[in-house]
């Protein structure tokens, strides 16, 4: 049994088919390797975020195998080889079971790709520089720093990783591809919910809806009609959490008919009910939510296995 998992921002377990992500641009500093968890909790955020996601799987094999063969090249230099007919990972010759490489963006957020095949007799991790860190355009550092080289876990190590933790995670697994939305793009967003009644104060990163403060704001941009609790559900989803809200909304869209941006086309939001609301309160977003987010928002794309 294998399971990938692709991250390219912060990485998060929640309980919920909803990804509620706050992202930091602070620079990372040395992350030691460890458990091979692959889990962070977000940190509180006052702007939109372009978040991606991922339920417990790959997207297309397909682009999947693609996007995955891409970003192991990068290490082959250090003697590790990706098959992509056989989808494993060969360290100096060896069938690699487990490999991470993660880099802090925050305190509480990190970074990275891992990779997992249970019939694999080696543990690897990757190395990476982070005393010179690029600087972006905008003035902003990149965390990632530089792969030095890969490196095996020890004896000890390999036998001790908890391999049951890897090949039943969370169900939910998020991560953020991309950095905060300019604010044309945020307002582009608030644009499209005004004539449903949805309205955006950026100054204190909330969402109305008819006058009324919104807590969790779920919008299905794209589905293949599945339940989103149904184990087979595949799309995308922007949602927002904040909890100075009152009331929970959701849209409605006609996904035969996509509009300009290939998400379906807007015909509706409507509140989630009183019970639902007190659902999300007591089961889904209590112990993760309430607790560790106060504010966030993000747009993320679902994938089942």
């Amino acid at each position: 049994m294998k399971k990938t998992k692709k991250i390219s921002y912060a990485l998060l377990a929640l309980p919920l088919a909803a990804c509620l992500i706050g992202c930091s641009a602070a620079a990372a500093s040395v992350l030691p390797h460890g458990s091979g968890e692959t889990s962070a909790l977000p940190s509180e955020s006052t702007s939109m975020y372009d978040v991606a996601y991922a339920e417990n799987g790959v997207e297309n094999a397909a682009h999947d195998e693609a996007v995955l063969k891409e970003k192991l090249k990068h290490y082959e230099e250090f003697g590790m080889v990706y098959d992509s007919d056989k989808d494993v990972l060969y360290y100096n010759g060896k069938l690699v079971r487990w490999f991470e490489d993660y880099y802090e963006l925050s305190a509480e957020e990190r970074a990275g790709i891992d990779f997992f095949n249970e019939n694999g007799v080696v543990d690897v991790y990757a190395v990476r520089d982070f005393s010179n860190l690029i600087q972006n355009d905008d003035g902003s550092f990149d965390p990632s720093g530089k792969i030095i080289g890969l490196k095996e876990f020890s004896d000890k190590e390999f036998a001790e990783r908890d391999i049951n933790a890897i090949k039943n995670p969370p169900r939910a697994v998020c991560y953020a591809g991309g950095g905060p939305l300019t604010p044309d793009e945020a307002q582009a967003i608030a644009d499209e919910y005004a004539a449903f009644g949805v309205t955006y104060d950026a100054t204190i990163d909330q969402w109305y809806f008819n006058g009324e403060k919104v807590r969790f704001f779920q919008d299905v941009l794209t589905s293949n009609g599945e339940s989103l609790t149904g184990g087979n559900f595949h799309g995308a989803i922007r949602s927002s959490w904040n909890e100075n809200g009152s009331i929970d909304i959701y849209t409605v869209r006609d996904f035969a008919n996509l509009n300009t941006s290939g998400n379906g086309t807007l015909s509706g939001v409507e509140k989630f009910s009183q019970a639902e609301f007190d659902k999300h309160t007591q089961a889904e977003f209590s112990e993760h939510t309430q607790r560790e987010v106060q504010n966030s928002s993000g747009e993320c794309v679902v994938i089942q296995e």
